[in-house]
């Protein structure tokens, strides 16, 4: 059965005006899919992220410790660091301020390196590392970035951006507790899953391990995406939505703040809203191609639980 995606307002997108950071940018979408239901969203949410199907820039995605432990270098097979001359050399002379997002202690492991194989495996370790570090200890396992002056800390951003959330905090106090307080005082009904993706940014492999956790609120369900390390061009990701049951479909909701060094600074205001638009423009674009496809994998479910 066709079905029909639409956005929910005429604008494709906000471009929220309240960053509570100099560092952030924000967007608010929707959109409706007509006919499709909770349960089928859910489950491509969580397991099948098929970023690669809707976004151009990303280049590669693997999920993560899919058994619910802690994950190993296996998870990361599918990851390429593509570009190879130019990241070597990034990687090789990494230094607190540079153009990659690692902490002291990651900046000594790529040091004395001379392969790109053994700077691939590097970086597959500390992703692994960092995976292990977030599942236990939630922000407080995020280790800062080293900067130049001063070491930019990545839990205090995400923490920023999800007290910042005032209608989360009015509609979904307990949710946005959990987003705070993460791996405790989870729910029995939470459920969560991990990936990595691999996008390609600037020309330059540009490294995300994501978290995508939700519960059921009512009739809908609550959701959250964390990039809680990026390893170049921006900080960190946070976003909240919900999926709530209509008439003939669901209507979704998502909003996001962005943390990027490239909007702060001298100018800082014109660089955060000509930033917001053009993300904007760009989220609103990929969400159109995303409910398309979320619709299209929600049908293929549909029939595989008929012919069940």
């Amino acid at each position: 059965m066709a079905r029909r995606v639409s956005l929910v307002n005429s604008s494709d997108y906000t471009a929220t005006p309240n960053q509570k950071s100099e560092k952030e940018l924000s967007v608010k979408l929707a959109f409706h899919i007509k006919a499709a239901k909770i349960d089928n969203v859910k489950t491509l949410f969580l397991d099948s992220p098929a970023k690669k199907e809707y976004d151009p820039t990303v280049d590669s995605i693997g999920m993560i410790a899919t058994d619910g432990g802690e994950g190993c270098l296996a998870d990361f097979d599918g990851l390429k660091l593509r570009n190879s001359s130019v990241m070597d050399k990034l990687y090789k002379k990494a230094a607190p301020g540079s153009d990659l997002n690692l902490s002291q202690a990651e900046i000594a492991k790529f040091k004395g390196l001379k392969s790109h194989e053994d700077i691939e495996t590097c970086l597959k370790e500390v992703l692994l590392a960092r995976f292990r570090s977030y599942k236990k200890s939630g922000l407080a396992g995020m280790a800062p970035y080293a900067r130049s002056k001063k070491e930019f800390s990545v839990s205090d951003e995400v923490k920023r951006m999800v007290e910042a959330g005032k209608l989360l905090h009015k509609h979904a106090p307990e949710f946005q507790k959990l987003l705070l307080d993460y791996p405790n005082s989870a729910p029995n009904d939470m459920e969560e899953s991990f990936f990595w993706v691999n996008s390609i940014i600037d020309e330059k492999p540009t490294i995300a391990l994501v978290h995508r956790m939700g519960i059921p609120l009512g009739d809908g369900y609550m959701y959250m995406e964390r990039h809680f390390y990026i390893s170049r061009s921006h900080n960190c990701l946070q976003g909240v939505g919900a999926a709530v049951p209509v008439e003939d479909g669901i209507v979704v909701m998502y909003a996001t703040r962005t943390s990027t060094d490239q909007v702060g600074g001298f100018g800082g205001s014109a660089k955060r809203t000509i930033g917001n638009k053009i993300m904007g423009g760009r989220m609103a674009e990929n969400f159109t191609r995303a409910a398309k496809v979320v619709s299209s994998a929600a049908a293929e479910l549909d029939m595989l639980k008929i012919k069940d």
